[in-house]
């Protein structure tokens, strides 16, 4: 094996990285492997300014867009402050999806202990994967390109919600898309030219289309999700660049590198922002870099982008939360709001697989062959560029049974693999918090055999749940309190779908 990774790392230049990685042990790989990020360099902190007219705390999914438009206009200077460093090789594969989990780009966040979800995880709490890293959670997840419903925004628009109407949104979805499918891209739901390329992942197994077969025998349609209609079937589009993932930092932060009136601030973590009690008005941001404190001014507006649990945590620690629990924290309330409520996740679970007496789906060893990593790092193509193994997609109504009532509270993902043993040799089954005795008992035995999986995903969550603090120290993490499958409704829905 050593000859044949000196053979690949001399002749393909462009994932060398990943394919030292893999020259002693193939994909089992467990540890951490950081590269330079392309061009987005760390701004040195005796370069910083004194004041600027944005500062955007997070470089992810949101932060990343932000700070690309802002920048549109030159006599604005922008900082991004982002808690992480740059993405690793393996990121960028999307059949390994997990192999990022858990490891140094991810906040590592774990629920509190749930009496009705998470009873087959270690201590009754489910891992949530939150990237600390620029380009945040788009580095961590499956690539999958799913709009929301048309419906949902229009009923949005209804409440008063101005600009939310699904036309108003669709304007920015085209606006940020380059979509390689020419026959999507010119249809009035999509566009070519964006800084987010959007494409079907280049390699497909047989089940893809056995997958959008079954769903048209069941009489659904086979179109494109992101359209007219999203109820329906579809092999999947995602985020994927040339065989490999286009996280927001590749997309929107690599374009505005250049830009004089950009600042990107690395490893570096916001503590507070500075808000003046009497008149409410933000000043700036408290940070801490390599265990040094350091405040920098706002002119304008300080840009809250990092994401549902960092976000509420920090206006907590900044006074503007619950009343009762920031007294009880002793915090002095600037603002008494409902801060860390209302939190709602589309629970799903990975359960689901079925053998198939056909050699045709994602296993280790094919996806270890020679001509697999060739294949991949010399062209972006095989099976390594399968989002997470994911070839199919569907949204069905679980509610009427009516196929033309396009109101789906249900999403399948549906896999050409293991959900749970993993593929490429991650153990998907840690990453996901699975407690060992559940693993060895259920699912090992589909470890290499031909399977295929199917995660169901619950759309439209009843449960609420709330995020509080754990102290008032910021290294601290807070408690996630997500209380899955407290409201009956959400139960009903998902046994629909596994007895249907």
């Amino acid at each position: 094996m050593e000859a044949v990774s000196a053979f690949i790392v001399a002749s393909l230049g462009k994932k060398i990285a990943f394919l030292s990685i893999l020259s002693a042990t193939i994909i089992y790989f467990q540890g951490d492997v950081t590269v330079t990020g392309p061009g987005i360099n760390d701004q040195p902190i005796d370069k910083l300014l004194s004041h600027y007219d944005f500062i955007i705390v997070g470089g992810g999914s949101a932060g990343a867009v932000l700070a690309n438009r802002l920048t549109e206009v030159e006599n604005w200077n922008v900082l991004l402050i982002e808690a992480g460093g740059h993405e690793t090789e393996l990121s960028d594969v999307p059949l390994l999806v997990a192999s990022e989990h858990l490891s140094e780009i991810d906040w590592q966040y774990k629920t509190e202990p749930q009496d009705k979800a998470c009873l087959a995880m270690d201590d009754k709490r489910c891992n949530w994967a939150r990237g600390k890293v620029l380009g945040g959670s788009s580095v961590l997840n499956n690539m999958l390109y799913a709009r929301g419903n048309p419906n949902d925004y229009e009923n949005w628009l209804k409440q008063g919600n101005s600009g939310w109407g699904y036309n108003d949104v669709l304007h920015y979805f085209k606006k940020s898309e380059d979509n390689k499918d020419s026959s999507l891209a010119r249809t009035p739901y999509h566009s070519a030219g964006g800084y987010l390329t959007v494409s079907e992942a280049p390699y497909k197994t047989p089940l893809a289309e056995a997958f959008i077969s079954a769903g048209q025998e069941m009489g659904y349609g086979i179109h494109d999700i992101n359209g007219q209609n999203q109820t329906g079937f579809m092999v999947p589009q995602g985020t994927i660049r040339n065989g490999s993932r286009c996280s927001t930092a590749k997309a929107f932060l690599i374009p505005a590198r250049l830009r004089k009136n950009l600042h990107v601030i690395l490893n570096t973590v916001v503590t507070r922002i500075k808000i003046n009690p009497i008149t409410n008005i933000t000043s700036g941001v408290e940070m801490v870099k390599n265990n040094i404190t350091y405040y920098v001014q706002v002119r304008k507006e300080v840009l809250l982008s990092a994401g549902p649990i960092n976000s509420p945590q920090l206006l907590m620690l900044s006074g503007i939360g619950p009343g009762k629990h920031l007294a009880e924290m002793g915090i002095p309330i600037i603002s008494d709001l409902n801060v860390g409520k209302n939190l709602q996740d589309q629970i799903g679970f990975d359960g689901l697989m079925f053998f198939i007496d056909k050699k045709v789906s994602l296993t280790h060893k094919r996806i270890e062959s020679l001509d697999s990593l060739l294949s991949y790092a010399s062209m972006g193509e095989g099976p390594l560029t399968v989002m997470g193994g994911i070839e199919g997609m569907a949204f069905i109504n679980t509610i009427s049974g009516d196929l033309s009532e396009d109101l789906p509270d249900i999403q399948l993902n549906i896999m050409s693999g293991s959900s749970v043993s993993g593929i490429g040799g991650i153990k998907t089954w840690k990453a996901h918090g699975l407690k060992e005795m559940f693993y060895q008992s259920m699912y090992k035995l589909t470890l290499d055999k031909d399977v295929w999986s199917v995660i169901p995903i619950l759309l439209k969550p009843k449960s609420r749940g709330e995020i509080l603090l754990q102290s008032t120290n910021p290294f601290e993490y807070p408690k996630i309190f997500p209380n899955y499958l407290t409201d009956r409704e959400d139960l009903d829905t998902l046994l629909w779908y596994l007895f249907w």
